[in-house]
């Protein structure tokens, strides 16, 4: 239907109930979507190349070396060799970073980008410190595994076919004897490898655990403290810790007996190497230099297989980054279809049967029926609970009612692009949290229009904002604080009228707007409001008496899901829950 939010179905998962299905297809199109930098890598793994050329030669040299050649000649060549593969790897670790610098860059715009276009309701099953951790720790994750897994190993079969060609030179037995002992150093590095990525996981998600934990309670300190739960939070914090230490610790002895076991095997495998080489050098079959040259070769081989285990590490974790990462790309997004309608018409707004409950909890909203008429002022109130808020957010489409539906000059306002409509929608919350910066940029925050100093300045005095700013030293400049924590309640709501007033909305919502506010401040709050109302479509969610009595339009959401309409005169009369309200 059109207006409704459509899932993107670019990149999911095949099979919900096998997550690893389809995982890496999945990866392919997001590579593709992040548009990697290609040439950067291109030339890192030329540049690889190069010195894998470069790291034939030198073995071969200094096996020579060895022999008893010292001719100045040959020295002169292992030194040139030397440096230029220490120049060469400097260059190509320049080369690596930037590619890695690049691809970080572009998996995490691909994903901020996304995170922009979900709906709101998605953000009220994530925590913020999830969808932080998916943009910046798994995405380096996914790079890792592109460099250190997918290119890596790529130039490892390189160098690994290429320095099986060299030692097939020197005599073709040695390669056979060589691939004999793969399977075995393969098979005790994957066992230790296995081993460390139990261990490592666990430390991950105990480390996942508490900063999820720590972040929570660091948020609540003054709750905390306000009920005394320093000593309980305490125990708690320290557990979680503990927990973590113990990860670390099993991790720790895994390291310990992998020590002893790698240099029992790595003096194994040169008795190997000693056993191999001496029946072909007394058969004369090898020379002094070219056996030399064999067990470099040969050492750095069984090295790197030995250093394949981690890799199966890196894949299981990319696993896990992956389908983080596609709980986020497969998530629904806002305008993603066409819209019959752009700009907001003007007309009574009517809300027809509409129902809604948040994910699997009661239902806020019942069959809920009334209208908000056009250019006027209109007042919501009811007990708690019952779904005042609720009716705000469906109206700025930020959630979609589960059932019935929201109606302007007769057409569902789904059919209506949400951006150009909430464009048209000015929302000041109780709370009105302000953008760290200045209280001119929080006042201009979302304007997509020039303004003069001057158009700011006529707002703010027609939001009673002026005077309290210019009393500032900075004045306009001063900066608010994270979430205007700088200012008073009652300032940071004048702000964001002020901040309404330049976008020139056709519908005005209020959430509460004096409750925590003093009397003065109240007053302030008030006239700024009365110079909002003309021409405006204006929404109050109030239980403020003095307020509602200079409303047009009463709406009243009864503790039984019903709901009453009228005027004040109207509603006097026939509502129980309106009149004790204001005899109050």
């Amino acid at each position: 239907m059109i207006g409704k939010v459509e899932v993107n179905q670019n990149i999911e998962l095949e099979n919900p109930k096998n997550p690893n299905r389809g995982i890496w297809m999945l990866f392919l199109k997001l590579c593709l979507r992040a548009r990697l930098p290609y040439v950067w890598i291109i030339v890192y793994c030329l540049i690889s190349i190069f010195s894998s050329k470069l790291y034939l030669l030198i073995p071969s040299k200094t096996g020579e070396l060895f022999a008893g050649n010292v001719s100045v000649q040959l020295i002169t060549v292992i030194i040139v060799s030397q440096i230029a593969m220490s120049l060469i790897g400097q260059i190509n670790g320049l080369f690596e970073s930037l590619a890695n610098a690049k691809i970080d860059r572009n998996f995490r715009n691909v994903i901020w980008d996304k995170v922009l276009k979900l709906t709101p309701s998605y953000f009220d099953k994530i925590p913020a410190s999830n969808l932080i951790s998916r943009i910046t720790l798994d995405t380096e994750k996914l790079r890792n595994f592109i460099m250190q897994v997918l290119i890596a190993e790529l130039l490892g079969i390189y160098v690994f076919y290429i320095t099986l060609s060299q030692i097939s030179n020197y005599d073709p037995s040695l390669t056979y004897l060589l691939l004999a002992l793969i399977p075995v150093v393969m098979i005790i590095s994957f066992i230790f490898g296995r081993l460390f990525m139990k261990a490592s996981i666990q430390i991950q998600d105990k480390l996942a655990g508490l900063t999820l934990f720590m972040s929570e309670l660091i948020s609540s300190v003054p709750v905390i403290k306000a009920f005394n739960r320093e000593e309980r939070e305490s125990k708690r914090g320290n557990h979680a810790i503990h927990q973590l230490y113990d990860a670390q610790k099993r991790l720790l002895y895994i390291g310990l007996f992998q020590f002893p076991v790698n240099s029992i095997f790595s003096l194994a495998q040169t008795l190997i190497l000693l056993l191999i080489g001496i029946p072909l050098l007394q058969h004369g079959r090898l020379d002094v230099a070219t056996w030399y040259a064999f067990y470099m070769f040969a050492n750095n081989l069984l090295n790197m297989v030995a250093n394949k285990g981690s890799q199966w590490e890196a894949i299981k974790t990319t696993q896990g980054s992956l389908l983080r990462v596609a709980q986020v790309l497969k998530s629904p997004e806002e305008g993603m279809v066409p819209y019959v309608k752009e700009a907001m018409e003007t007309g009574d707004i009517h809300f027809n049967r509409v129902s809604f409950r948040y994910d699997d909890s009661s239902e806020v909203l019942n069959n809920a029926t009334f209208t908000i008429p056009h250019q006027r002022t209109s007042v919501v109130i009811g007990p708690s609970g019952v779904g005042k808020t609720t009716i705000l957010k469906l109206l700025e489409r930020l959630y979609e009612p589960s059932s019935g539906n929201i109606v302007l000059n007769g057409s569902s306002i789904n059919q209506y692009n949400p951006r150009t409509w909430r464009q048209d929608i000015a929302y000041v919350s109780q709370e009105a949290p302000l953008m760290s910066g200045t209280i001119k940029e929080n006042i201009l925050f979302g304007l997509k229009r020039e303004v003069s100093n001057e158009d700011i300045v006529v707002a703010a005095a027609l939001a009673n904002a002026h005077t309290f700013i210019t009393g500032f030293p900075d004045g306009y400049e001063t900066q608010v604080g994270q979430f205007g924590s700088k200012l008073s309640g009652g300032q940071r709501q004048r702000i964001a009228i002020a901040r309404a007033i330049l976008q020139n909305p056709k519908i005005f919502v209020l959430d509460e707007p004096t409750t925590a506010l003093d009397p003065v401040a109240k007053s302030e709050l008030m006239k700024g409001l009365e110079n909002l109302k003309k021409d405006r479509t204006v929404i109050i969610v109030t239980h403020d008496s003095k307020v509602i009595r200079h409303t047009d339009h009463i709406i009243v959401l009864n503790k039984d899901r019903s709901v009453s309409s009228g005027s004040h005169s109207e509603m006097i009369m026939s509502n129980l829950f309106y009149q004790n309200m204001m005899n109050r």
